[in-house]
């Protein structure tokens, strides 16, 4: 990986990791965010950053970009990544945790 492929990466995590931290549970005290890059399927990695759901359980907030928001996180990450998509854990009342999935072109 070269120094400005890293340097994109690690902007893309402290944005996801940022986002969860406001939004989501993870930001609460005793909050946590777990971020995983997944180097098998190289040339485009993956990187999964997940947190802990939504604050408020009758929100079903999930990451969404604003057409509107073009300096928002979500907004930047689009830029820098070739594709990004949110996924949830479900438990029937509430979701338990938000994972967003990034492809990277690190070639």
């Amino acid at each position: 990986m070269l120094p400005v492929q890293g340097t994109r990466l690690a902007r893309i995590a402290r944005i996801l990791v940022s986002n969860a931290h406001q939004h989501s549970r993870s930001g609460l005290p005793g909050g946590t965010v777990r971020v995983i890059l997944d180097q098998t399927l190289l040339p485009l990695p993956r990187l999964y950053v997940t947190d802990q759901g939504p604050r408020k359980a009758t929100s079903p907030d999930y990451p969404q970009l604003n057409p509107g928001a073009s300096t928002s996180g979500l907004a930047v990450l689009n830029h820098l990544a070739l594709s990004w998509t949110p996924s949830w854990t479900w438990d029937g009342h509430r979701i338990q945790q938000t994972t967003v999935e990034v492809v990277l072109d690190l070639s």
